[in-house]
C-alpha cells in the first residue's frame, strides 16, 4: 500500500515538474520572440532609427536592439554564434556567405547606395591625385568594410592606388571615415553619399568632391539569422512601402 502510495506520489511530482518545464520553455520563446537583435552596417544607423519606430506601429511588443559595424565584421560574429536575428548588409557578398553556410534566410535585397570622394568643407582638393606629403585619404578597413573593398577596386580600376598608398589610413566603418574628415584626422575619405547626411539633414562640415563610378551597383541585402517570427516580420516591413520611403528619406535608393 505505501508502495503504490509512493508510486502515485512520485508520478504526480514528474508531471508537475514536466509542465512547469513546458510553461517556461514557452514562456522563454514567447520572450525571445518579442525581442529582435538586428546587427546592421554602421551607414543605416541613423534611417534604422525611423524603421523601428516605423516597424513598432503594427509590433508594439517587440523590443529592437541594433549593432552596428562593417558588413564583414557583423557576418564574423554570426559566423562565431553572435545572438543576431536579422543581418543589413552594405553588400551581397557577407549575406551570400551566411547563407552558404546555411546561417541566414529570407534574403532580400532592400536598399542601393553610392560610393563618394569627400573632403573638409574648405578644402580645395579636387581629387585624389591632389593629395600632398602628410595629407591622408581615409577608407574603410577592405577586409571587413564593403565601402572600404569599393573604394580600393576603384583606385585599382583606375591605376591609381600605387599612388595613393602612403596616404591611406584605414577606419573600422564608414562612420568612422566620416569623422576622420571632419576633424581633419583625413582631408580625404571614401564614405556612402547617405553618410552626408544625418536626421536627413545635409552635413555641414564635410562636402562631396565626386561621385565614384563603379562598375557594379553596391546593392545593400538582409536576411534573418534566426527563427524568431519578429525577424521575419522585419524582413516583410522591409518591402512595405512606409519602409522603402523611409529608405529614400535617407537619400537610398530602392
Amino acid at each position: 500500500m505505501k508502495l503504490k502510495y509512493f508510486t502515485v506520489l512520485l508520478l504526480s511530482f514528474c508531471l508537475i515538474i514536466a509542465g512547469c518545464s513546458k510553461d517556461k520553455k514557452s514562456t522563454d520563446s514567447n520572450q525571445k520572440d518579442k525581442t529582435l537583435h538586428v546587427a546592421a552596417a554602421a551607414s543605416l544607423t541613423d534611417v534604422t532609427k525611423e524603421l523601428e519606430t516605423a516597424f513598432k506601429k503594427k509590433h508594439s511588443d517587440v523590443d529592437v536592439t541594433f549593432n552596428y559595424g562593417g558588413s564583414g565584421a557583423l557576418r564574423q560574429q554570426i559566423e562565431k554564434g553572435a545572438p543576431v536575428d536579422v543581418f543589413m548588409s552594405a553588400n551581397t557578398k557577407d549575406v551570400k556567405a551566411l547563407k552558404d553556410k546555411k546561417k541566414a534566410d529570407n534574403t532580400y535585397d532592400y536598399a542601393k547606395n553610392q560610393l563618394v570622394l569627400i573632403g573638409e568643407k574648405g578644402t580645395d582638393l579636387k581629387s585624389v591625385k591632389d593629395l600632398k606629403d602628410g595629407q591622408k585619404l581615409a577608407i574603410g578597413e577592405v577586409n571587413s568594410v564593403p565601402a572600404g573593398k569599393y573604394a580600393e577596386r576603384y583606385l585599382k580600376d583606375n591605376g591609381l592606388y600605387d599612388s595613393v598608398k602612403d596616404h591611406l589610413v584605414f577606419a573600422k566603418d564608414v562612420r568612422q571615415v566620416l569623422n576622420y574628415v571632419e576633424k581633419g584626422n583625413a582631408q580625404l575619405g571614401y564614405v556612402y553619399k547617405t553618410d552626408l547626411y544625418k536626421n536627413k539633414t545635409n552635413n555641414d562640415k564635410v562636402k562631396e568632391i565626386e561621385a565614384v563610378k563603379l562598375n557594379q551597383p553596391i546593392i545593400y541585402e538582409a536576411g534573418t539569422t534566426s527563427d524568431n517570427k519578429a525577424a521575419k516580420a522585419w524582413i516583410e516591413f522591409l518591402k512595405s512601402d512606409e519602409a522603402k520611403q523611409i529608405l529614400k528619406d535617407y537619400q537610398f535608393e530602392v
